[in-house]
């Protein structure tokens, strides 16, 4: 079975051992005998064979390359269980797991990875959605400026769509596009959302509500630690608790800029920033209010205080 010049038939007579062995190899699995070794050199010994019957791999033709071959063989498998391995070997190239990002952030398929080097195809069908800002994106990329810049372009641009993570990494050439989300967010102002505003978004998903500077956060918002925030929410059931309102009522209602924000139940101190953290930042004394509601609530507090400043004079 090993030898490297043999003729035709000595291959088909390989073949014909190799078929036995992979007969063998299904008694072992069937009887819980079996050694990922041996069923190593079998995948050696094939893919060898295979090498001796046709010679190397020729270089692909266009269209047909390994990401062709991935997608081929994701399209025939939707969604089973699919091992890295298995790309690796179909597509024929050092750089298949590239190819699977490319496919899942740019082409918009919905391939979740598992964990351990194993993907799922959940839909034979792309998001095209998905797609459309990968193109997008791709336009920004090369545009120049900061990673913050081409950051705020691509929200700018995709307003009240969901931005992948992997999107704003790719647009702002950097590892931590993350980061660069807080501050538009906390240091500017910018209403983005994120799995703690808003339960359907997944962690590295955001999504900026509007770009209409009258719809800025709150500066005070900042203030809030993240945890604090969501478990607020998580208790009113990020519904404020003036209008009645969650997303989804919002959006059935035509208010596509709806989003939350806390707010303290009891007037507090003028600058919260000079609040001791553990008396700002007690759940008790904090509610939950969507975002024009809060600015209401505010402007009503304001008054209030005014009104009281000119009857003490």
């Amino acid at each position: 079975m090993t030898d490297p010049e043999g003729a035709p038939d000595d291959l088909l007579q390989r073949l014909r051992l190799l078929v036995e062995r992979l007969a063998e190899i299904e008694r072992e699995i069937a009887a819980g005998a079996a050694r990922r070794e041996g069923l190593d050199e079998f995948i050696a010994e094939l893919r060898g064979l295979q090498i001796r019957l046709f010679g190397p791999r020729p270089k692909s033709r266009r269209g047909a390359g390994g990401k062709s071959r991935i997608l081929s063989y994701f399209l025939e498998r939707v969604g089973q269980d699919i091992a890295g391995e298995e790309l690796a070997e179909i597509s024929g190239i050092q750089e298949w797991a590239r190819r699977v990002r490319e496919l899942r952030v740019q082409d918009g398929y919905e391939i979740r990875e598992l964990g351990s080097s194993t993907y799922r195809l959940e839909s034979a069908v792309p998001d095209a959605r998905r797609a459309a800002i990968w193109k997008r994106a791709n336009v920004i990329r090369r545009q120049r400026g900061s990673g913050l810049e081409r950051i705020a372009a691509l929200l700018d641009a995709c307003v009240g769509e969901v931005v992948s993570r992997e999107q704003i990494d790719y647009v702002g050439k950097i590892s931590e596009g993350s980061r660069r989300v807080r501050e538009l967010r906390d240091e500017h102002g910018w209403p983005i959302d994120s799995h703690v505003d808003d339960p359907t978004l997944g962690p590295g998903e955001y999504k900026l509500m509007s770009n209409d500077p009258k719809d800025r956060r709150d500066p005070f918002q900042r203030l809030y630690p993240e945890g604090l925030r969501q478990k607020v929410f998580e208790r009113d059931g990020y519904t404020c608790r003036i209008c009645g309102k969650d997303r989804r009522k919002a959006e059935a209602a035509g208010d596509t800029r709806f989003y939350l924000e806390v707010h303290h139940k009891v007037a507090v101190a003028d600058d919260l920033a000079e609040m001791p953290p553990a008396e700002r930042n007690n759940i008790e004394n904090l509610t939950t209010l969507c975002h024009r509601d809060h600015l209401e609530q505010t402007a009503k507090l304001q008054r209030q205080k005014r009104k009281t400043r000119d009857t003490r004079r």
